[in-house]
């Protein structure tokens, strides 16, 4: 196991370059809160304005200074702030938020969104890639992360990756005028130990 996060460690690389078959680069990068955290925050408004996502409102997404101050917050406390790019613009974003040293350091939680324009390119799974290799190239041993019930496509892609439902808030947003449920899901990086019963 040593080995295999000693190779996770050295084969990760921060700054990534893809390049798409219809001839679009993609970056996927750590957020700079200087010059990240307006663009950013104009592109996260656009997501929830939409209002299916994002258990947010236009009201509270802050300024551009409490997205500086939230980048800067995650990747000091240990956790990973990324943006993908697609030829330059800032397409979306994954975050890894560590939880509390001596409690539940060795876990984070993940988040990601997509502006309209650049879902179906493939993006979502490089995120997804990504910040597993980080993940595990940085000692978190478990990921968590929420959905709503109704976003079929994230659920699916989730499981692919091995994430396995833990629980759900039944009926705990309405969007679009029905109820949905809130659903946690867990992926181990690391093996667990058998549990007797």
């Amino acid at each position: 196991m040593a080995v295999e996060l000693q190779n996770a460690v050295a084969s990760f690389h921060e700054r990534q370059t893809h390049h798409t078959k219809d001839g679009h680069t993609v970056t996927i990068r750590p957020a700079e809160s200087e010059r990240d955290a307006s663009e950013i925050r104009r592109r996260l408004a656009r997501v929830v304005k939409e209002g299916v996502y994002l258990d947010e409102t236009p009201d509270s997404l802050g300024d551009t200074g409490k997205k500086k101050d939230e980048i800067r917050e995650i990747q000091k406390g240990g956790g990973m702030y990324t943006v993908v790019e697609v030829d330059g613009t800032i397409a979306g974003v994954a975050l890894l938020r560590r939880g509390s040293k001596g409690i539940s350091y060795h876990t984070a939680k993940f988040r990601t969104w997509l502006i309209p324009r650049y879902r179906g390119m493939g993006l979502g799974k490089k995120l997804m890639n990504y910040s597993i290799d980080w993940a595990r190239a940085n000692g978190i041993e478990k990921v968590n992360l929420d959905v709503w019930s109704n976003n079929d496509r994230a659920i699916q892609l989730y499981k692919k990756y091995g994430f396995r439902v833990e629980g759900r808030l039944r009926r705990q947003a309405i969007l679009k005028g029905e109820y949905v449920d809130e659903v946690f899901m867990g992926l181990f990086l690391k093996p667990q130990p058998v549990e007797n019963e």
